[in-house]
């Protein structure tokens, strides 16, 4: 099932706002405990928002205000966050 552009939004802002919390509660009370400066997936929930974020952006009439290499660096960043979570969840 597909999200619609919205509901993206919506999921990354979550996500997102997650994260955010807990890196301040981490700003505020150091590690979550010895091994880990985390209570949760930190990284992987800003990975999730920054790959809806693009997928939002990434609209066609992107191309009329970006070069072909700010392009490819889009294209490269959305890549990179999608084989990272792949990873991650594998």
């Amino acid at each position: 099932m597909s999200l619609t552009l919205e509901e993206s939004a919506i999921v990354a802002a979550a996500q997102a706002s997650e994260a955010v919390s807990e890196l301040l509660r981490f700003a505020r009370e150091g590690n979550y405990t010895e091994a880990s400066p985390f209570n949760d997936e930190v990284v992987a929930k800003l990975a999730e928002a920054l790959k809806l974020a693009i997928g939002i952006d990434d609209t066609p009439h992107k191309s009329c205000w970006l070069d072909a290499n700010e392009l490819a660096l889009f294209a490269n960043l959305r890549a990179a966050a999608v084989a990272f979570l792949e990873g991650w969840a594998g």
